[in-house]
């Protein structure tokens, strides 16, 4: 499915063009429609373009929306082309304006000198959002203040979407990790004057957080009837998302039914309603020592080392280290990480137990070594109230 095409030589993606223009495909050259934005079954399907010469015909493929040139050998059929970052900037629009249909909806529209991907404008402020949304679109780009840019939309009355790769799925796009105005933003501290003192301390310029770890008392461990129940101890997230109760990969500590303490690693599909995958692991009071050294490494061997490249690695998998826990007389257990064919680091728990396995992989960034070092200390004073 193209979103890429061109107008009198220009580059255009589909928001660009009104919907009964002729749009020359780049790769075939062959003239094509645009399709308005729709919905098929309970799927959204963005605005896109099409070959005139392939309505009716199947898509090709359903892994990213779009067919490949493997296709087009095979069926003489033109996939059309696309930027990744035009798309996603295309398919952002095309959401936004199916879900404001009486807001102004721009491509590449400015708020004070910041220029958004895609800038929303109400007419009027509109609870939670303020005065629009901003949508910031990140393929494969380091270089954003993630915080200087959102702080800069909340404090004009603009919500914000930080949109990465695996927030798309197929011709739509999750925009539940959107930062609206309320609460995330509080109005301009000027004129305050005569406003309760603790109106004003809220208003202050932001302070640096100072944080402390307080562990449970034993009492009120002990006030809880445990039985038959699991009880979560501790959790952390995994890798970094717009904030954190947006990331969709995490580690918890929990207490079984049966009295155990275990460790649980999972992931959430991208998507509304996205499937979740997790496996849980029991652990033993040696397994903390266990734990924070596999942290260690992986923050040594992982993030602060010079990786191989891949023509360097006698496999395309390159295995960064692993910590091998306690387990029991029947089940093994183990936490690794390694290096993707793509460079990204993967974290891997898995179990096995005669002859079936269970192991749930997600990739991760260097979030992940303060979180690990965070459970294990989390996890020995969970040990320690025990004994």
């Amino acid at each position: 499915m193209p979103y890429l095409g061109t107008v009198d030589g220009d580059q255009v993606i589909p928001p660009q063009v009104d919907d009964n223009a002729e749009v020359t495909c780049p790769v075939c050259d062959d003239p094509m429609g645009v399709v308005k934005s729709y919905e098929r079954g309970d799927a959204f399907v963005s605005r896109h373009f099409r070959h005139y010469d392939q309505d009716g015909q199947a898509e090709l493929s359903t892994t990213d929306g779009q067919s490949t040139f493997d296709d087009l050998g095979n069926a003489a059929k033109c996939p059309g082309e696309s930027d990744e970052h035009l798309k996603m900037k295309s398919i952002a629009y095309a959401r936004l304006e199916h879900d404001f249909p009486d807001a102004t909806v721009e491509l590449e529209s400015g708020v004070d000198g910041r220029i958004a991907d895609v800038l929303l404008n109400f007419d009027e402020p509109c609870a939670p959002y303020g005065n629009g949304i901003a949508v910031e679109a990140q393929y494969r780009n380091e270089g954003k203040d993630i915080k200087a840019v959102t702080d800069h939309y909340l404090e004009r009355g603009y919500s914000v979407a930080w949109l990465y790769e695996d927030d798309f799925s197929g011709y739509d796009v999750d925009l539940s990790g959107l930062l609206t105005v309320w609460p995330y933003a509080l109005p301009d501290r000027s004129g305050l004057e005569g406003y309760p003192t603790v109106v004003r301390r809220l208003r202050q310029d932001e302070s640096s957080t100072v944080e402390f770890e307080i562990p449970l008392p034993r009492e009120f461990w002990a006030s809880f009837d445990k039985s038959g129940e699991w009880v979560s101890v501790a959790h952390r997230y995994l890798r970094q998302g717009r904030y954190s109760h947006s990331s969709r990969a995490w580690v918890t500590i929990s207490r079984s039914p049966t009295d155990h303490l275990t460790l649980q690693i999972g992931k959430k599909n991208r998507g509304f309603g996205g499937d979740k995958h997790r496996v849980t692991v029991q652990l033993e009071q040696s397994d903390c020592r266990r734990l924070r050294t596999f942290a260690t490494e992986l923050k040594a061997e992982g993030f602060e080392s010079e990786q191989p490249s891949v023509d360097e690695r006698d496999e395309s998998w390159y295995d960064l280290t692993t910590a091998w826990f306690a387990g029991s007389r029947n089940v093994t257990s183990w936490l690794s990480a390694s290096l993707s064919p793509d460079d990204e680091i993967v974290l891997t728990l898995g179990k096995k137990r005669r002859d079936e396995s269970d192991r749930v992989s997600l990739q991760v960034d260097q979030t992940a070594v303060g979180a690990l070092q965070a459970i294990a200390d989390l996890l020995e004073q969970a040990f320690e109230l025990e004994s």
